[in-house]
């Protein structure tokens, strides 16, 4: 699974609740006395409520715990049974607080039964909201729970679950009054993921085999999962599998964590993988180019860079090719709304390897120079990629290089203050010229109608703005042009600047944060964004830069979209805009 945001507010509220949860834990049963495993058996029945509970809908976890026995929550049943409930708990701790003193009672006094609770926790949500902020703080709990476990029989429970085997699962919505049921089931996706990313994040030799084995698994998450924790334990004897894999992978997303994963092993020192191992991973590798979506090809170049060699000149040649001509079913299939970013990653790299000073969009010339040149060439062991292909559009100084580009524009408030110096790029704006002030947004609307005029014809653009909340001004992607043109002005001519800050549902919206599944196809049409604002976030679901950063790193991690970030203020939220750029391979300008 890849690396879940560690929010950071999640574990500092931990931290300060551990020790008052322990306390009211222990003020129900005596200190050192050992829980029965009627006890035990009652916690994780609590837990597994809890968890289908909160999957249906039908728990809100950060509900108050109320006093009395009317209207109470399924899981709180158990959890009295168990002696974790405090009569002091009481309209004073939420539901989610009721579920960490279940998980410390698992800790303290770890079984298979507990561990497999446990595991629910851990995929909670996964299927509902893959990244729904409560989902990922209750999946980073049991996950963690497990993690501090070291109980052998919860590990090979996990190792089963993992590999897809029969295990003892225990379910709550067939328990009665006087027992539990149980039955041996195959652990669903959702389970099988978690399990797989406590293996990996474990990081023991002996889960190696169960996890390379996941990589032929029939369902792509499970064969992510494995990917991924193949990249956390990052060993070289993994290297031939992945070899193995890549030549057989079709589906995007994990071809592209297969690629990743084989860079990684590739650089892994010592003596396994061998040198002749190394090499062959490579050739490999870059023979799957164009098989798999823009995006895979991508990785794949930024193998190339790791690795230059002649030989690869020719694959950099049809790369081009395919760019400029009009592919075949197959490929427009696989390579569905390419982005410009390919063509021009693959002139820089096919500039630095000979030295030729060639327009990417000339692949007819390239190929010549190539005819004529191949046995003279030299690459250099290492690449310096120099200017990259020209483009005269611009957002604030800040190429334009994507073919499908967001603008997502700040119109709180406080974009109606005047800016200080030019509008962006050095120039004087036609505002100042008339003798009008220039404000923030203003400054703003000129950039945006200067960047679609010199846009590549090819190329499309979307607008979006937000401020106490996101709105987007144009249903569907629209090509440049002197008719759309008039249009994106008198758009822009209908913004206003009101309301608060809320840049985390304008990043939902441009992109699709909400409807990112886990190992599924991206469906954001985007392969560039532009961002521009004047102040750090006032509201929104999640205003704290850690947090809003860690959840647009995971749904980025595979769509690869390029951030950029332009900060017009004078004030906070410099710092939040360029981390955003840094962490997503954008520019970042301050006006």
């Amino acid at each position: 699974m890849p690396t879940t945001p560690q929010l950071p507010l999640l574990h500092a509220l931990l931290r300060v609740l551990v020790p008052a949860l322990l306390l009211t834990a222990a003020s129900t049963r005596a200190q050192g006395e050992a829980p029965t495993p009627e006890i035990r058996t009652a916690v994780a029945q609590a837990i597994r409520a809890w968890v289908t509970d909160f999957e249906s809908g039908r728990l809100g976890a950060r509900g108050m715990v109320r006093g009395g026995v009317g209207l109470q929550p399924r899981y709180m049943r158990h959890a009295r049974s168990a002696g974790l409930v405090a009569e002091r708990d009481s309209d004073r701790i939420t539901h989610f607080d009721m579920l960490g003193k279940c998980l410390i009672f698992a800790e303290e006094h770890p079984s298979t039964e507990l561990g497999e609770a446990l595991l629910s926790v851990a995929s909670a949500g996964f299927d509902r909201a893959f990244l729904d902020r409560l989902a990922l703080e209750v999946r980073e709990a049991g996950h963690w729970a497990l993690m501090r476990t070291e109980h052998r029989g919860v590990w090979f429970m996990l190792l089963r679950a993992a590999a897809g085997e029969e295990v003892l699962v225990f379910s709550a919505e067939r328990e009665a009054d006087n027992g539990k049921s149980s039955e041996g089931v195959v652990a669903g996706p959702a389970r099988r993921v978690a399990a797989l990313r406590l293996l990996g994040m474990k990081n023991k030799p002996v889960f190696r085999s169960t996890i390379e084995a996941c990589l032929w698994d029939t369902d792509p998450r499970v064969r992510l999962a494995a990917a991924e924790a193949l990249d956390f334990q990052r060993r070289g004897r993994s290297l031939r599998k992945v070899v193995e894999r890549v030549q057989l992978e079709r589906h995007p997303v994990v071809s592209q964590a297969l690629v990743r994963l084989l860079q990684v092993l590739v650089k892994t020192p010592g003596d396994e993988p061998t040198a002749s191992d190394r090499r062959l991973a490579v050739r490999v590798a870059l023979k799957q180019f164009g098989l798999s979506g823009w995006r895979t090809d991508m990785e794949l170049l930024d193998l190339v860079e790791q690795y230059p060699a002649r030989e690869q000149i020719p694959l950099l040649i049809k790369a081009l090719e395919r760019a400029a001509n009009e592919p075949d079913k197959l490929v427009a299939t696989v390579n569905e709304r390419a982005s410009r970013q390919l063509q021009q990653r693959a002139g820089d790299l096919l500039r630095a390897m000979t030295g030729a000073l060639i327009p990417a969009n000339e692949p007819a010339q390239w190929q010549q120079f190539w005819d004529a040149e191949k046995d003279k060439i030299e690459v250099p062991k290492s690449l310096d990629r120099g200017k990259k292909f020209g483009t005269t559009a611009e957002f604030f100084g800040v190429p334009v290089t994507g073919s499908s580009i967001a603008f997502l524009i700040d119109t709180s408030g406080s974009m109606d203050e005047e800016v200080a110096g030019t509008s962006g790029g050095g120039r004087t704006s036609a505002g100042n010229r008339r003798g009008k002030a220039m404000t923030r947004l203003r400054a703003a609307k000129e950039q945006i109608v200067l960047a679609v005029q010199a846009m590549d014809p090819q190329s499309r653009y979307q607008l979006l703005t937000f401020a106490s909340e996101a709105r987007t001004w144009t249903r569907r992607p629209v090509k440049p042009g002197r008719r759309s043109t008039r249009s994106l002005t008198e758009v822009l001519s209908r913004m206003r600047a009101n309301g608060g800050t809320n840049l985390f549902d304008g990043l939902v919206q441009s992109l699709q944060l909400d409807e990112i599944g886990y190992g599924e196809q991206h469906k954001t049409e985007i392969d560039e964004l532009f961002v521009l604002s004047d102040g750090r976030p006032t509201s929104g679901a999640v205003t704290e830069a850690d947090d809003m950063l860690a959840l647009v790193r995971e749904a980025n991690k595979y769509a690869r979209v390029r951030i950029h970030c332009v900060f017009t203020g004078t004030g906070d939220g410099a710092d939040l805009l360029k981390r955003l750029a840094e962490e997503n391979d954008g520019v970042f300008v301050q006006r």
